[in-house]
Order: C-alpha cells, then structure tokens, then sequence
C-alpha cells in the first residue's frame, strides 16, 4: 500500500466518523425535543386521565394496536376520551414509568422501543401492568405526533414482567 493511499483510507476514516459522531448528536437533539414535546406532557396526561391533552400528542390519524385489537384516528380519540373520564370519575389514580431500549431518530421521524409500568390504585387496592411499547413519531407541522402506538404485555409467549422492566431501571425517563 502506498503512502497516498494511506493517506486516502485515513482521510475516508476521518470523515465517516465525523459524520456519524454529527449524525449522532443531531439525533440527541431531536430526541431531547421528543422528551419535551412528547414524553413529558405523555406521563402527566395520562396519569391526570386528561384525555384532552393527551389526545393532542396524536395525529389525526394515529394507529394504535393493543390486546383489543386496532383503533384509528377518532375512534381512538373518542374510547380515550369515555375511558378517561369514567377511570377519573371511578376515582382511580395512576402512574406511570418508561424506559426506552431503542431510539432512532432524523429531523421528521422517531421510531422507539421500550417498556412500561402502569401502577393502578382503586379501593381494591393497586396493581401493576408491566409492557414492551413501539412508537412511531413524526414532525408534523413542526410539532412531534405519535402516528402509531404498539403494545403488548408478552413476548414470545412470555409475559412482560418486573424483572424485564428493571433491566431498565437505571434508563426510566425523569421529568
């Protein structure tokens, strides 16, 4: 190998990895926007049932998949509007904590995977709902949505448990 040629892989090197390392701070940025815009004002309305506000963190036409099948757009809009107001005027409270295991992240799109738990408190007392999410977020009209929400409390026939979500206890997001 010559000199120059050397010279060129070092030079090719070099600037793959100044384009990831800029890459990757750009994805830090948007994420850090996503927390705010998204993840933030997520947690507090859900645990204050607030339908509302958490309606608006959707497009119009989010997909949401959970156990009970699919819901779009207003539909979906519309059963976390009752079920909001019914688990709020039952009295329930709720809390809930996430961690997210994958983000990848450009100017318009976020793609996240991660895990939940969802603290129940009734008169009967307080439960746990431990699950694995995937969210899809885009840059819409330069505010972040969530156009499509996944769920399930198994994985390959396992349930989602404690000690999967503790994996994680050192990543769950603090607002």
């Amino acid at each position: 190998m010559t000199m120059s040629s050397i010279r060129l892989l070092f030079l090719l090197c070099f600037t793959f990895i100044t384009i990831q390392i800029a890459a990757q701070k750009e994805a830090a940025k948007w994420q850090a926007e996503i927390d705010q815009e998204i993840w933030l004002p997520f947690t507090q309305a859900y645990q204050d049932f607030d339908g509302k506000a958490f309606n608006a963190l959707h497009s119009d036409d989010v997909l949401r998949v959970g156990p009970w099948g699919i819901r779009q757009g207003v539909d979906y809009k519309q059963s976390n509007l009752s079920g909001y107001r019914k688990n709020k005027k039952a009295g329930k409270q709720r809390k809930i904590f996430f961690w997210l295991e994958h983000r990848q992240t450009t100017s318009e799109l976020s793609y996240e995977v991660g895990y939940y738990k969802v603290s129940i408190t009734s008169q009967a007392g307080t439960t746990d709902h431990y699950a694995r999410f995937h969210v899809l977020i885009r840059k819409i009209d330069s505010q972040w949505k969530i156009v499509q929400d996944w769920d399930t409390s198994s994985i390959n026939g396992h349930q989602v448990t404690a000690e999967d979500f503790e994996k994680g206890a050192d990543r769950i997001l603090k607002f």
